[in-house]
């Protein structure tokens, strides 16, 4: 089976200098999946860094696709920024949306708090802020490595 290496990154709300330090870290991935504030940014990875950038727009964004669901080394990954699900308040809403689109992953963002669970199968994951970390995390992104099992790191940066 091969391996595929994933870099997920959200809320780094248009500062560069921060997601060129998360860069640092995912620079051997294959891919790099933005979940929102700022969606732009996501173009600013492509052009600077040659690398495909899956993204979504969040709450602090104008236009965008808000959710996404993309076929990625035979997994199901549902992509959202997460400020229509609550996710400040609970995993409920998301959980039940990431059920309800078969998705083996669901990555979200907008609280800027690290979490990942594994719950019925699905992996439940926001990487944090690269910029503006909330409730006492650093800055942060995170890697998921996809080969017989799903693995996450998280990387402080």
């Amino acid at each position: 089976m091969s391996r595929l290496k994933i870099g997920v990154i959200s809320d780094s709300h248009g500062m560069c200098k921060y997601i060129d330090l998360a860069m640092e870290h995912l620079k051997d991935v294959d891919l790099i999946i933005h979940a929102g504030d700022n969606y732009k940014d996501a173009k600013y990875i492509e052009k600077n860094y040659n690398i495909k950038v899956v993204a979504v727009s969040g709450n602090c964004d104008i236009g965008g696709i808000e959710e996404r669901i993309e076929l990625i080394d035979g997994k199901k990954i549902f992509i959202t920024h997460g400020h229509n699900y609550g996710v400040k308040m609970n995993i409920n809403v998301i959980f039940y949306a990431g059920k309800q689109n078969d998705a083996d992953i669901v990555i979200f963002g907008h609280s800027h708090i690290p979490f990942y669970a594994v719950e019925e199968g699905m992996v439940l994951l926001n990487p944090g802020s690269t910029s503006l970390p909330r409730g006492g995390s650093e800055k942060s992104c995170c890697i998921i490595t996809i080969e017989e099992n799903i693995k996450v790191d998280f990387i402080n940066i």
